[in-house]
């Protein structure tokens, strides 16, 4: 029944009756007009998605922009064109939730966008969520989890009235069905802004939009590691991260794939239970818009969209669960050197020429895994802190490299290579150390 194989959350990680799994979700606003308008394009974006190791979509329920419109409702758009309702709109909602479990994939349904636009009258935005409620009915175990609105407070739900309208639809969900529900992320997204959304909510997921900063000393590794901050604060549900920096994003991007790849990696074991990869061709789909113009941005061709196709076999499926470390402090398996210095990072170090930018790690009972990235050309050296035994994982190609095994005080050098690797073993068992 639609009531069994629900997404839930066993501590922060999200699991359904086949046990613990790592989100990692891909940006697709424009997957309910394609449903409606280009049937074949989101069934062929759908399946390149399973392949290459997603297991769910995030989608819009409306927008305004000019010639990709998402109508539930008549509108007039920014332009001042008169958009009218989309007479079949919810038997495409459904289709979308239908064609998306059949290619292994689940949604998340961001219901709020250009809401200001769309949907300014209260009374519409109560029908649509009675809508929302009414036509996953049946569907719940093909939604990942419902959001309330993309950043709200340039959608419709601006300063304390909109936090409070926030709060009270996210309540009004939660009454009504067992899919998880976050609220947003909102303008303030320092560590007190999302706990004062949060705290004493009805979400069950905070979904968070993080630093797209790359102008700092870090370059673009500040974007990578700025979930850390997160992955516990106190009175906030689990948190993912819903929208971060990628290929053609705005404000900033980033096409690195090695870069993309760490940012997944390293929200999981900083506790996050979900990532999604954002891109151009997952908002637009269009080099510039709106109106859309410049040609399409194809999936296919989109810097990053092989980056993650072998997270999900290569890491724990219960990773935020597992006791987190900064691999710095004592529980970390091993001590970490740039430029000779011990438990320093490039960071730390002005000119250094071989080191690491951070090595984030993850342990419980007797495994561990870490991730050594933002490695300087002169490569990096471990010392083991225990006896530890250790494959080292390429990123991308999923390839163990090495499978190394080291006396507490043994040392390893890895080259620079890829620029990051995975590494899982055994040995990780510490007085700090254990399930979280």
């Amino acid at each position: 029944t639609s009531q069994t194989n629900l997404v839930r959350l066993r501590g922060r990680a999200f699991c359904d009756d086949r046990g613990p799994f790592l989100g990692l979700g891909v940006s697709y606003f424009q997957a309910l007009r394609h449903a409606r308008l280009d049937r074949n394009r989101l069934k062929r974006n759908l399946a390149l998605f399973a392949a290459k190791g997603f297991n769910y979509v995030r989608v819009l329920s409306m927008v305004s922009w000019d010639g990709l419109e998402i109508a539930p409702v008549t509108f007039t758009n920014r332009a001042g064109r008169v958009i009218a309702a989309w007479p079949d709109y919810w038997p495409q909602f459904r289709d979308l939730l239908d064609l998306a479990a059949e290619q292994g994939l689940r949604t998340e349904v961001t219901i709020f966008a250009d809401a200001q636009t769309v949907m300014p009258s209260k009374t519409a935005r109560q029908i649509h969520l009675d809508g929302i409620l009414a036509n996953i009915a049946g569907r719940e175990s093909k939604l990942q989890h419902l959001e309330v609105a993309n950043e709200a407070w340039q959608n419709g739900f601006p300063g304390a009235q909109g936090i409070a309208d926030l709060r009270a639809a996210a309540q009004y969900l939660a009454d009504r069905t067992r899919v998880l529900v976050a609220i947003t992320s909102n303008d303030d997204t320092s560590d007190e802004g999302i706990t004062a959304l949060y705290r004493g909510s009805a979400a069950d997921l905070a979904t968070v939009h993080f630093s797209r900063d790359t102008r700092t000393p870090e370059g673009g590794w500040l974007p990578v590691r700025d979930v850390y901050r997160a992955g516990e604060l106190p009175g906030v549900p689990p948190v993912t991260s819903n929208e971060p920096i990628g290929p053609g994003s705005s404000v900033a991007s980033e096409s690195d794939p090695v870069k993309l790849s760490a940012a997944a990696a390293f929200a999981f074991l900083a506790k996050l239970p979900g990532y999604v990869y954002h891109s151009r061709a997952g908002v637009y789909g269009y080099a510039r818009c709106c109106p859309p113009s410049g040609g399409e941005e194809p999936f296919e061709l989109t810097a990053g969209i092989d980056a993650y196709r072998h997270l999900r076999r290569i890491l724990p499926p219960d990773l935020p669960n597992w006791t987190r470390n900064d691999g710095l402090e004592p529980s970390a398996p091993f001590t970490v050197f740039c430029d000779g210095q011990p438990n320093r990072y490039w960071t730390e170090s002005r000119g250094a020429t071989n080191g690491c930018h951070r090595n984030i790690g993850g342990a419980t009972s007797n495994e561990f895994v870490c991730l050594p990235m933002g490695i300087l050309p002169g490569g990096v050296t471990l010392e083991a802190r225990r006896p530890v035994r250790f494959e080292v994982f390429h990123p991308l190609t999923g390839e163990a490299l090495s499978n190394l095994t080291l006396q507490a005080g043994e040392r390893c050098a890895l080259p620079q290579g890829p620029g990051a690797y995975i590494l899982r073993g055994t040995g990780a068992s510490s007085p700090a150390a254990g399930t979280a």
